[in-house]
């Protein structure tokens, strides 16, 4: 049985306890790659910021451009950091 069937049959008054073995795994199955999916990318079925994805968009158009940035050593001693 589907996951989708399988909440259906829950909707209501139903209890786990009237699942079948088949019903039941397919609905801890579920529930366990939604958490899973929620631990390892907690930020999915999230929207960017308009301003976020205009700056994607700014960042990624001067890269093509040849425009890189600092350098490692520029930011190593910004920071302090010896190479």
């Amino acid at each position: 049985m589907s996951l989708t069937d399988t909440k259906k049959r829950l909707e209501g008054e139903s209890r786990i306890g009237d699942l079948t073995l088949s019903e039941f795994r397919t609905l801890m199955n579920a529930l366990i790659d939604e958490r899973l999916s929620a631990w390892i990318d907690p930020d999915a079925g999230m929207e960017l910021h308009p301003e976020i994805i205009e700056r994607i968009k700014r960042q990624r158009a001067e890269y093509a451009a040849g425009k890189r940035g600092k350098s490692l050593e520029e930011l190593a001693g910004k920071y302090g950091v010896k190479l």
